[in-house]
């Protein structure tokens, strides 16, 4: 993945090189990089400017240096997008009607997108993360990751970085809202099935390469999901 450098010196050169992979895609928010000497190894270079080149990334805020264990890729659209969302929608499932509203406009497009131009390594990521969540429904468990996998790797396969740093920062957003729901949801066991079903259908419109399809499915999921928070909200 890594190339060796010309210029072994040049810590801008290193931070430029991981930058790129970052902006094209190739590494993901939540990809963890390889060890730092494993890195070294590769760009032919020492720790010094190796480090040097990391603390630069990590203070533009593309990755997340956890010491003695691992580095880690940032979503781009992280703090300033999230955090002053995170506290509008704190225990206020309105505001997560809302920020399933954005959802619709985003993934709609993605799926379309990616059912004309999904690599078939995509859509092998994407069968996974199907088979994922199929396997946490059989088990009784809620599913919550898998699920936010599967729709991740939608905006993977669209092949759209930015979407795709939006669409990290809007999941780990969602993620304690997801569980509120999933857990009140799957007390009528035939809502499991529907929500497994709906996966399916988007994953078949995506393999289908059909790009009406694959916007249908994809706008039924979550009009679903709407339905089921509203029903929710009601009921308080």
């Amino acid at each position: 993945m890594l190339k060796r450098l010309q210029h072994k010196r040049f810590s801008d050169e290193i931070a430029d090189q991981i930058m790129g992979l970052i902006k094209n895609g190739k590494l993901k928010p939540g990809d963890s990089l390889p060890s730092e000497r494993a890195m070294a190894r590769s760009l032919g270079v020492s720790a010094p400017p190796l480090r040097e080149g990391l603390k630069i990334l990590e203070t533009l805020g593309f990755i997340e240096i956890w010491p003695r264990s691992k580095i880690v890729v940032k979503s781009i659209a992280g703090v300033a997008l999230r955090d002053p969302i995170a506290k509008a929608i704190e225990g206020d499932l309105s505001m997560v009607i809302q920020l399933l509203e954005v959802r619709k406009i985003l993934e709609s497009w993605a799926a379309s997108k990616a059912s004309q131009i999904a690599t078939d390594q995509a859509i092998e990521s994407l069968e996974k993360a199907y088979r994922e969540l199929k396997e946490d429904f059989e088990k009784d468990r809620l599913g919550v990751n898998a699920d936010a996998r599967f729709h991740l790797e939608i905006f993977q396969a669209a092949q759209n970085t930015i979407l795709s740093h939006i669409g990290f920062t809007l999941f780990d957003l969602l993620w304690q809202s997801q569980k509120l729901i999933r857990e009140t949801m799957f007390k009528e066991d035939e809502n499991k099935q529907r929500l497994l079903e709906q996966h399916s259908a988007i994953l078949e419109a995506i393999k289908g390469r059909d790009p009406q399809k694959a916007r249908e499915a994809i706008l039924a999921h979550l009009d679903f999901a709407e339905k089921k928070i509203i029903e929710l909200t009601s009921s308080k």
